[in-house]
Formats: structure tokens, C-alpha cells, sequence
């Protein structure tokens, strides 16, 4: 046995915890956890120490201070948002993926950036939008259909999915109106497009604030 591993069970059995072992002896966690993972009184002992760690004044300290960092990381993202606004605002897809969010965009959800329309080409531009300025892969978006009973829901999804390029398993189960009305009203029913982040929504509807404020002083008014 190395001589630093013989010091780690030492201190192991002095029931230190592996940060502890890794900042006296210069050891990874990773290389800790190999060693003992078969120890039974070392697997006991970290049972033992995460109960007496996980105290409700070490709970709300790690609560705040994960509440601290996201604060931070938001902040970051606005701050992103106004100075990257200045260049893309002189974009016309920006101003497209703008103006349909601001118009059929949900404005509540702190964490969700959700699109819903019935129209293919809406929602089309504004993956766009999302893949180029929220720099998103298609596989971060998610859809989701709204549809009357008579419609074929399988069908459905393969128009969506093939006219937004959005896998299949890329959406939600889909949901039935059970209303009064049961007749077809729209061919191919209602899509939403979902992106979950709360970095990103605070981006959009920081970039959305400034257009509000934005004069357009070319703009010919009939």
C-alpha cells in the first residue's frame, strides 16, 4: 500500500471526510472514492457525516448562496443582452423572433420560453431566431400539440414535426380539448414550442424591454 493511502484510511478512521482527506494530503475525491468504496465502515461513515453536515443552518446556507450565484448568472445574462441588442437589432430575423414572441410569446414563466400558434411558418422563424441569437440546438426544443378529438393526433405530430425539422421524441404528450366544440377547427391543431431556461428567458424578454423603448425615427406613420 502507498504511503499516502495508508495515511488516508489514518484519517479516514478519524472519521474525516474526503475534502477534508483531499486538502491535508493533496488527494482527489475521485481517487478516495475508489479506495473506499468497498470499505463497509467507510460507507458507514458517510452516512454518518452527511447527516451531521446537512443541518438546517447548512441547508439555508446552501440555499442562499445557490440563490446568490443564479442571481449572478441572471444579472450576467441581461447584461449580455444589452450590449449584444445593440448589433442584432440591425438584423431582420431578430426583430422577427422579437415581434412573434412579443405577440404570441408566454410572458409569466420565469423558466420557460413557449411559442403558441397554429401556424407552421411562426413557429419555423422562430426556431430560427432561437438557434441563432439564444445560440440553442434543435434538440434543446421541445413541442407540444393542443387538438380537437377528431383529429389524428399521430398524423399530426409527423406535419410538425417534419415542417419545424423537430424529432419526434422531441415532444410532449399531446394534449385533447374536451370542450363542447369537438369539430375540427384547425387541420394540424395547435403547436408550442418550449425552450427551458430561465438564463435564456431573461435574455429574451430583456431584449424585448429595449425594443419596446427602441424610436424609430424612419418609421412613416399613415
Amino acid at each position: 500500500m502507498r504511503r499516502d493511502k495508508e495515511k488516508a484510511f489514518e484519517l479516514r478512521k478519524q472519521g474525516k471526510s474526503y475534502k477534508a482527506i483531499k486538502e491535508e494530503l493533496g488527494i482527489s475525491k475521485s481517487t478516495l472514492s475508489d479506495w473506499f468504496r468497498n470499505v463497509p465502515w467507510s460507507r458507514h461513515l458517510k452516512v454518518s457525516n452527511t447527516k451531521r453536515t446537512r443541518t438546517p443552518e447548512h441547508i439555508a446556507s446552501m440555499h442562499k448562496a445557490r440563490k446568490e450565484q443564479l442571481e449572478s448568472l441572471y444579472s450576467q445574462a441581461e447584461g449580455e443582452a444589452n450590449v449584444s441588442y445593440e448589433t442584432f437589432k440591425k438584423e431582420t430575423l431578430f426583430w422577427a423572433g422579437l415581434m412573434i414572441y412579443a405577440g404570441e410569446g408566454e410572458k409569466r414563466s420565469k423558466h420557460n420560453i413557449k411559442v403558441t400558434n397554429s401556424e407552421f411558418y411562426l413557429h419555423s422563424i422562430f426556431i430560427k431566431f432561437a438557434c441563432k441569437y439564444l445560440m440553442i440546438e434543435i434538440a434543446q426544443i421541445r413541442c407540444g400539440l393542443i387538438l380537437y378529438p377528431d383529429l389524428n393526433a399521430s398524423l399530426c405530430k409527423e406535419m410538425w414535426s417534419n415542417a419545424l425539422s423537430i424529432p419526434r421524441e422531441n415532444f410532449h404528450k399531446t394534449q385533447v380539448i374536451q370542450g363542447k366544440e369537438k369539430i375540427r377547427r384547425l387541420q394540424y391543431g395547435v403547436a408550442m414550442s418550449i425552450i427551458s431556461s430561465t438564463v435564456l428567458k431573461k435574455k429574451l424578454m430583456k431584449w424585448i424591454s429595449l425594443a419596446q423603448n427602441e424610436r424609430f425615427k424612419d418609421a412613416v406613420i399613415v
